[in-house]
């Protein structure tokens, strides 16, 4: 998905695609294990994912803690350090391969002053961000390891594939041996 099918698809009143974007946009491909966004960079990007699987992760102490899995068709990055332009608490890194495309920050927001195109995108971007992050902590504080399993499996019922399994145990705030045990139960 490119980011004009991506405005078609998903912004009201671009369907017909009569637009141009103004902003330039750079298509990347970034090799499986590649961090993208490292802690303490100040990021200067926003991306969206046309292929692959990149995950979004924070530290606390020693121990990862992966905040959020990224799928094609969804923007990602270290959204608050691009938003408050102070360094990343946050790293991104490619798990698989992956093809990307970058929006540069000085070039979307120089294109918010002067095109409805570019506003309504970088809302639209702001509001699917929150509204994961809202889902996901909702799902932390009303669901079951297991449901929030069938959650995950729901939006990319290929994850087991991409991912291995310490990641989702990781991702679901669970050991591996419960994630197992989960497993064996929804698949007899």
């Amino acid at each position: 998905m490119t980011v004009e099918s991506y405005i078609q698809q998903n912004i009201t009143g671009y369907e017909a695609g009569n637009f141009t974007l103004p902003f330039s946009v750079e298509q990347r491909t970034i090799s499986a294990h590649t961090v993208i966004t490292d802690y303490n960079e100040v990021e200067d990007k926003i991306m969206l994912l046309q292929e692959g699987v990149v995950q979004v992760s924070t530290l606390k102490g020693e121990e990862e803690k992966i905040l959020e899995f990224v799928f094609a068709g969804e923007f990602f990055g270290a959204y608050t350090s691009f938003v408050l332009q102070q360094p990343a608490d946050v790293q991104v890194l490619a798990l698989t391969s992956c093809t990307i495309s970058v929006i540069q920050r000085d070039s979307l927001l120089r294109a918010n002053q002067t095109s409805f195109v570019s506003a309504h995108l970088n809302l639209h971007i702001a509001n699917q961000l929150f509204l994961s992050r809202a889902r996901r902590e909702k799902d932390f504080l009303t669901l079951s390891a297991e449901e929030r399993y069938k959650v995950l499996l729901e939006k990319d019922p290929q994850v087991v594939m991409h991912l291995p399994g310490n990641k989702i145990a990781r991702y679901l705030g669970i050991q591996a041996e419960s994630l197992s045990r989960i497993r064996k139960a929804i698949i007899p």
